[in-house]
């Protein structure tokens, strides 16, 4: 395998695909999810500076106590914490979108024979799909990223530097999320010769992992975990040594059940990540990912599964 080759195959894919009309009916799709998700992030980020500047007045005027603290401003981060959750719950279907047929359609119109004809190999082949597919989705965050920034900046909503870092990660975030599903539905469109069925097989997972998964899991959890502690057990005492031991043992195995719940569904993954750090703006990036290690590895595990799926697959498929 050489990096030429699987590049050219890259482009070349990369190319078919943004030229086509499927491409540019998923990007209208998720420009249109984005200004949605931008609205209800703009009306909600106004609220939040409503209310920041009602305790700013507060604090002027009070003489002591905890009105007299300095309140936190709203971040403008949290308009895109708003625009890219709502690129996660339905981005999903549309990552699909991209990567059902890459495969299987070669497979259904007898062109995969043809291209491994050529001086190319196996390998070289998936990869470059694999990376073409992953280089549209870059495209498709980068735009949006791109033209949700330039609609905040006309109505004057400017990030500060210190927003710049979570507006990244809630972009990368997001990205390894549309890449699982692609991973998903690539893998499914080398194991199946029809598109239709690689496609009914990538919606039955999709709707596992997105809302199967989360809710058998948390359910299943809620059902074997201890009975919250009573404090009127205690006397009413929640100080209490029993007391506090009782109630760290009933937070951690919540702690278990919201890691389990994480790691089965990528997107309450990616949605605990982008809570995790738009609640936590002035931790470090390590600090707050080391707190939700599960959702970091939902969205690395199955997207590396899949790939293997296709890769493997693909490999030792029958061409005839």
């Amino acid at each position: 395998m050489t990096a030429e080759r699987v590049f050219i195959v890259a482009r070349k894919e990369f190319t078919d695909q943004i030229t086509g009309w499927r491409f540019l009916v998923i990007l209208a799709l998720f420009l249109s999810l984005a200004l949605m998700g931008t609205y209800t992030g703009i009306e909600y980020y106004q609220s939040d500076l409503t209310r920041y500047t009602e305790d700013l007045i507060a604090m002027e005027t009070a003489d002591d106590g905890p009105e007299r603290m300095m309140p936190s401003k709203p971040p403008v981060a949290d308009i895109y914490s708003s625009m890219f959750k709502t690129l996660v719950s339905y981005g999903g279907i549309l990552a699909l979108a991209l990567g059902f047929d890459l495969v299987s359609k070669e497979k259904e119109s007898r062109s995969l024979k043809t291209l491994l004809a050529r001086p190319v190999y196996r390998d070289e082949i998936i990869n470059g799909k694999a990376l073409g597919g992953v280089a549209l989705l870059v495209l498709v965050v980068g735009s949006v990223l791109a033209i949700s920034t330039a609609l905040l900046l006309v109505f004057s909503f400017v990030p500060s530097p210190d927003d710049l870092w979570m507006i990244l990660t809630y972009a990368g975030v997001t990205l390894l999320f549309l890449v699982t599903f692609f991973s998903i539905a690539l893998a499914f469109s080398t194991l199946c010769r029809k598109s239709g069925s690689a496609l009914l097989l990538a919606v039955v997972v999709f709707i596992l992992l997105v809302f199967l998964a989360p809710y058998t899991t948390a359910q299943v959890g809620m059902a074997l975990m201890m009975e919250k502690p009573d404090p009127g057990a205690y006397g009413g005492d929640t100080s209490s040594e029993g007391y506090q031991a009782e109630i760290t043992a009933y937070a951690e195995q919540m702690k278990v059940i919201e890691s389990a719940v994480n790691l089965l569904s990528p997107q309450m993954a990616v949605n605990t990540l982008i809570n995790g750090i738009s609640r936590s703006p002035e931790t470090t990036l390590e600090d707050t990912f080391g707190k939700i290690w599960s959702s970091i590895a939902a969205l690395t595990i199955y997207p590396v599964v899949f790939f293997a799926i296709a890769y493997t697959r693909f490999l030792r498929m029958d061409i005839r």
